[in-house]
This record gives structure tokens, C-alpha cells and sequence, in this order.
């Protein structure tokens, strides 16, 4: 029988250690030799599984991403979006406020003006693939004429801010470390309020007098 972790196992392994690395050190001050070291092989074993940095670094993203995947996956067809804004905020909230979804912030926040195609990576595999399947259910929702969208990039952005805002700011400059259950139902009761008193279906309907 063959000895040591299988591929797939080695390849998962070398992805934990180089997230920690990245959020310890940062992309620039981490290098393949680093992982290398840490995982205990050479970087030849690095580059027999990731073509550079940089594509090690996206694959650890994309992991992370299908790890998160269960948040944002919402019934197609549902009678009662305030009941599927208010799943959705809570798991959205205790997404961004995971103490490892603020150190990636803060180092996506520092790298990416020297970087910019680090930001995009993590734009483009995190934000957008998140925010795409939130619109596929407003876009349902609409259609079904449970809410009025207009836009539905601009109704996730508005969603997703009103959620996040109370906390953003004072997570990230380290004023506080962490949010309370309480705080978390109020938020996300207020964020839904608000929301659908925006977007709600308010139009007449059409049926006869």
C-alpha cells in the first residue's frame, strides 16, 4: 500500500499551511520557499501542484469559497423572502465577522494597491460567485412578483451593506473582536426591515374591482 496522504490530501494540505502563511505574513512577505518549508517538502513538491504563488493563492481562495458555498444557497422558489433575507443575513453575517474573513480583508485592504491582480482574484472568486447566486434569487423573487427589482446587483449591494455596516469598520480597525448573538438579530431584523420596505411588491394588483 502506497505511504503518505493521497493527492488530493497533500494538495489540501499544502493549501491550510499557505493560508496561514498569507495571514500571518501577507502575500508579498510569504514565499514558496516558506510553504515549502512548513509543509516539509520542496518547493519542486509546491510547483508539481501549483504553477506559481500566485496560482497556489487562488486555489486557496477558491477551497475557501466552496467551503462558504452552503451561505448562499437559497430555495429558487420561496413565498416568503423576508423569512429567506433573514436565513441569509445571519449566514452572511457570521461569514464576514469569522476572525479569518477579517484577516483576509485586512490583507486583501494592504496588498492589493501594489497588487491589483491579487484584489481581483479575490473579487472575481469570492465576491462576485457570492453576490451572482444572491441575484439569481431576487431575480426569482421578482418574477414571481413577491418583490419589485429593479436592479438586482444594486438590491444585493444594498443587502449586504445594511447587514454588514454596524460592524465593518469597528471589526477591521480592531475596536471590537467579535459581535454578540443579540447584536447579530437586531442587525439582521433592521437590514430586513429596511430592505424589504424598499423593495417590497407594493403595486396594485390586477385583478378586477
Amino acid at each position: 500500500m502506497a505511504q503518505g496522504h493521497p493527492s488530493r490530501d497533500r494538495r489540501s494540505r499544502i493549501l491550510e499551511i499557505a493560508g496561514g502563511l498569507f495571514l500571518e505574513h501577507g502575500y508579498q512577505g510569504t514565499s514558496m520557499s516558506q510553504i515549502a518549508a512548513a509543509v516539509g517538502g520542496s518547493k519542486g513538491t509546491l510547483y508539481a501542484y501549483f504553477s506559481s504563488k500566485e496560482s497556489l493563492f487562488e486555489a486557496y481562495l477558491h477551497d475557501r469559497t466552496q467551503a462558504e458555498a452552503w451561505v448562499f444557497k437559497l430555495p429558487d422558489h420561496a413565498k416568503d423572502p423576508e423569512s429567506v433575507l433573514t436565513i441569509l443575513g445571519k449566514r452572511f453575517l457570521k461569514l464576514i465577522v469569522d476572525e479569518t474573513s477579517i484577516a483576509l480583508l485586512r490583507l486583501f485592504y494592504h496588498e492589493s494597491p501594489r497588487l491589483p491582480e491579487i484584489g481581483r482574484i479575490f473579487y472575481e472568486t469570492c465576491i462576485l460567485k457570492f453576490k451572482g447566486q444572491f441575484e439569481a434569487y431576487l431575480a426569482t423573487a421578482h418574477s414571481s412578483g413577491l418583490l419589485d427589482i429593479p436592479c438586482t446587483s444594486t438590491a444585493a449591494d444594498h443587502f449586504f451593506a445594511l447587514c454588514e455596516s454596524p460592524f465593518h469598520m469597528p471589526l477591521m480597525l480592531c475596536i471590537r473582536q467579535g459581535i454578540t448573538d443579540d447584536e447579530a438579530e437586531i442587525a439582521i431584523q433592521n437590514a430586513v426591515t429596511v430592505f424589504i420596505k424598499a423593495y417590497g411588491n407594493t403595486k396594485p394588483s390586477n385583478c378586477g374591482d
